[in-house]
């Protein structure tokens, strides 16, 4: 009895560590594209001055608009995200490039 009563305190407590509304979000504007790069995570330290890099730490999700040049007045027609997920990543807000660790996974969405 004693066990099962230390298994659910055990996970109440887990659950309540990162609960789903305690994401922060972020939207990055980007020179490359007419829309902002939509970054979450659980941590989220962003250096100055800006452009810089976005440190996120826990659940993070880095959503990029597929984007692309097309028509006669050179329009951008975006049409989904790339979207990365990982257990931490370092978003280079001059570069776009990202540097992610731990459980990464890349997929396209509409």
């Amino acid at each position: 009895m004693k066990l099962a009563a230390f298994a659910v305190c055990t996970l109440t407590l887990a659950a309540q560590e990162y609960p789903a509304g305690e994401l922060k979000h972020l939207a990055v504007p980007t020179a490359t594209s007419v829309r902002p790069v939509s970054v979450t995570a659980q941590e989220i330290q962003r250096e100055t001055p800006v452009p810089s890099v976005t440190h996120l730490k826990g659940s993070v999700e880095i959503k990029t608009p597929v984007c692309v040049r097309s028509g006669p007045g050179n329009e951008q027609v975006c049409d989904g995200y790339v979207v990365l997920r990982a257990d931490e990543a370092d978003f280079h807000e001059d570069t776009g490039q990202i540097e992610a660790r731990g459980n990464v996974k890349v997929t396209r969405e509409k």
